[in-house]
């Protein structure tokens, strides 16, 4: 039969110390210059309303496409967005995956010297964008070339 321990009696957790004299600082992730229709992809901002930004989007007639863009963790959540997005407005929007690889560098602030430290970071591009809207009027994208 298994003991009862009360909740005093568990070892307590301690939080990771590094013996080094360093201490990282992540750097803001490079992005490309932001477009009406690109829209960043983070999972701090609420779901519900993310989806409500890319439908209505979607739905105005000034964009025939739009861009959704992912790092990192956000990867997942970006890819859940635009099925959501294709289930609710149908087949008549077309989605196109593009996945890649982001470089990033942090500092290593030292007590006398600062380092660089690189780490790579895995990215997603979806475009969706309306079939009907460019079968009318084919090459008006540039979106496929930019990474």
């Amino acid at each position: 039969m298994a003991e009862i321990r009360s909740p005093d009696s568990y070892p307590k957790r301690t939080k990771y110390r590094s013996d080094s004299d360093f201490v990282l600082n992540k750097r803001v992730p490079p992005r490309p210059p932001k477009r009406q229709n690109e829209i960043y992809i983070t999972n701090k901002s609420d779901f519900k309303g993310q989806l409500a930004r890319v439908i209505k989007l979607l739905e105005s007639t000034e964009e025939d496409e739009i861009i959704l863009r992912g790092l990192g963790s956000a990867v997942l959540r970006t890819v859940n967005l635009a099925l959501q997005t294709q289930e609710k407005l149908g087949p008549q929007y077309v989605t196109e995956v593009f996945t890649y690889t982001v470089h990033l560098v942090d500092d290593l602030e030292g007590v006398q010297d600062v380092d660089e430290q690189t780490r790579s970071n895995s990215a997603i591009k979806i475009r969706i964008y309306n079939k009907k809207a460019f079968e009318r009027n084919p090459g008006t994208s540039d979106a496929t070339t930019s990474g």
